[in-house]
């Protein structure tokens, strides 16, 4: 099976010039892209827009290769539900991306998730709790089970095994339509081992959060974690895989 990786940024209005060679040399052969790197915490509206254009034209020079997730700014309201529709019915994204202008939870974001839900599209969710240095709308998997127990209809991946794997996976374990992905430190077998055992390997996915982060020691923490192959071909593309194969480009 080819391999998935689930969380990937661009670097600036492209993919970072190594992205699809290191994927070639590793067994990666489709990344799923979204945009946030370097439009601030906060964005504007057609901040938020000009970036996913930009992301629009990685998809169309690269089809086999790039997927994608629309970012949005809830805070931005109709106008932005509005442009994710057309993301996913005209373009071809795949799913929603929220980042950490709101939590997860806010009412703020609940018309998103409700059109996702009607596309059967994945919510990639940046989740991490910190020690120091949390932002005002960092949402925690504490928040992101709140969104799942509200929505158990939506198909949510939170990213990072949000930062501290033991109290994140106890908070999602109850909500069998939340994943994780194994994005966050590039030393984590050990963590993804723990993903593993705690949810089942159905429920966790090969993330490397490029391009910030390695792609081959990020594999790594994988190959370290001490799966059976079945395992390891869940996490490493099954489990996305099955996924994307469900999105569909018109509402049901």
């Amino acid at each position: 099976m080819d391999w998935i990786d689930a969380h990937v940024h661009l670097q600036g209005a492209d993919l970072h010039p190594l992205t699809l060679s290191e994927g070639d040399r590793l067994g990666v052969k489709r990344f799923v892209c979204s945009t946030v790197v370097g439009i601030g915490y906060y964005p504007t509206f057609d901040q938020v827009r000009e970036s996913n254009d930009h992301l629009h034209a990685v998809m169309r020079r690269h089809p086999e290769r790039v997927s994608a997730y629309c970012y949005v700014n809830p805070r931005h309201g109709a106008k932005a539900l509005d442009d994710f529709r057309r993301r996913l019915e005209d373009q071809g994204m795949i799913g929603l991306k929220l980042w950490v202008a709101t939590l997860c939870d806010d009412p703020l974001v609940y018309p998103f998730v409700e059109r996702a839900i009607e596309y059967r599209a994945p919510i990639l969710i940046h989740a991490w709790r910190k020690t120091v240095g949390q932002l005002p709308y960092e949402s925690t998997a504490t928040h992101v089970a709140n969104l799942a127990r509200r929505y158990p209809e939506a198909r949510i991946l939170m990213a990072h095994m949000a930062g501290q794997v033991e109290s994140a996976v106890h908070a999602i374990a109850p909500y069998p339509n939340v994943y994780t992905d194994t994005s966050g430190t590039p030393i984590g077998g050990a963590e993804v081992s723990i993903a593993v055992r705690r949810l089942g390997a159905e429920r966790v996915i090969f993330g490397s959060d490029l391009y910030g982060a390695c792609l081959a020691s990020n594999i790594g923490k994988v190959m370290g974690a001490g799966l059976s192959a079945d395992e390891f071909e869940l996490v490493m593309g099954g489990n996305m895989a099955r996924l994307l194969e469900e999105v569909s480009t018109r509402p049901r």
